[in-house]
């Protein structure tokens, strides 16, 4: 009896050899919080999948709006960009973390890419805060907005968010490398750990917060202008003010675009502010919610106590993971519900593909209906068709 319990306790231990710090750390996982291993591994494909489709055709068609006094349509393309990016080098970094597929274990390469991936992370909430600012000063100071429009400080602004963005990142050099095990991890040091801290505070939470406190100044600015040209209008009409009537209506039909464009941006940027915020705060829980001790036996971690509350933070942080790279892929649907030029051109899109697709098979159709006739009359027809 004592035997096959020795056995079996042997068994569980060759489970997980200690041949490397994450693939140990993957191997507990797998026993003890398949859950999370399960959320990290299906649910990333897919929103890789709709990231990929999605931001593309964000980029094809706000690309297309680009104009010196369309900022907004720079700022939505420039985020699309730096989606598609970290999607990218997310899923190489799943690779590695996730299934075990050596994709970072070289030295260079290892400190390097994880420059790359904060570097696409910091870009998302910079560019919120920048066009939140941008369509605060629009709505909320009119005036010095179309000074501000006429400058055309779209491009410049994206420059120095790309600017600022590689400097929080580049710290990354001294935080992760490939140690003695052959594996791509942490280096743990003091300078590496504060900075962390410092950006992702900065980053994840108060760029966050100032982007919420602006939007929420903006939708309070677009209400008074709704309510004064509702009380002003009528004014107008009974002292028989044609000329500044029409004046005003043009103004007014500029002011609607603005707005439908300020909805736009509004939900892209409390989508973001939400599903940003709670994966900083499940991120500083981590160090409140540490793992047990990785001296104890495989067996034995399944009954330990700090174990298990670790196990219970990961689950749950990996959902919130999950929930939060979902910023990254589904701004599409948001684009299509709010944004009614964007709504047309993927309609339009759509429409020219199905059609292509119908012509196509016209096309085969008539080719196969022409092969019984003479080779005269096939010739004339093919050539009438592609004329």
């Amino acid at each position: 009896m004592n035997d096959s319990i020795n056995d079996t306790t042997t068994v569980m231990e060759d489970l997980c050899p200690h041949s490397g710090v994450i693939s140990w750390y993957t191997c507990v996982f797998e026993l003890y919080a398949p859950t999370a291993l399960f959320v990290d591994k299906y649910i990333s494909p897919v929103l890789y999948f709709i990231g990929l489709f999605g931001n593309t055709l964000t980029i094809k068609i706000w690309s297309r709006r680009i104009r010196k006094t369309n900022t907004s349509a720079l700022y939505l393309t420039v985020l699309a960009l730096s989606d598609l990016l970290l999607l990218c080098l997310h899923s190489v970094m799943e690779l590695q973390f996730t299934w075990g597929v050596s994709t970072l274990n070289k030295p260079t390469w290892c400190p390097v890419f994880f420059v790359f991936y904060m570097f696409a992370q910091y870009m998302s909430p910079l560019l919120i805060m920048g066009f939140t600012l941008e369509r605060f000063i629009s709505i909320a100071i009119p005036f010095k907005g179309e000074r501000f429009s006429r400058r055309n400080r779209g491009a410049l602004e994206i420059v120095v968010i790309i600017f600022v963005s590689i400097l929080l990142a580049v710290p990354q050099i001294f935080g992760w490398a490939v140690l003695s095990d052959g594996e791509c991890q942490g280096t743990g040091s003091d300078f590496f750990e504060t900075w962390i801290w410092v950006s992702d505070i900065l980053v994840f939470c108060v760029f966050p917060v100032v982007s919420l406190v602006l939007n929420i100044l903006v939708i309070n600015a677009v209400s008074r202008s709704i309510k004064l040209r509702r009380d002003t209008a009528p004014s107008y009409e009974m002292n028989g003010y044609s000329s500044k009537l029409l004046k005003t209506k043009s103004k007014d039909n500029n002011r609607a675009r603005l707005r439908i464009s300020t909805v736009t941006l509004l939900c892209v940027s409390f989508y973001r502010i939400f599903t940003v915020i709670p994966v900083a705060i499940i991120f500083a829980l981590q160090y409140r919610i540490p793992p047990g001790d990785q001296t104890l036996s495989v067996r034995e971690i399944g009954s330990d106590s700090t174990w298990r509350s670790f196990f219970d933070y990961f689950t749950a942080k990996k959902i919130i993971d999950e929930i939060g790279l979902s910023q990254y892929s589904c701004n599409v649907f948001l684009y299509y519900i709010t944004a009614n030029y964007f709504r047309n051109e993927v309609c339009r899109l759509f429409q020219s593909l199905t059609e292509c697709r119908v012509r196509n098979s016209d096309a085969r159709g008539r080719r196969s209906g022409t092969d019984i006739s003479t080779k005269g009359t096939v010739v004339s027809l093919r050539k009438s068709f592609y004329d």
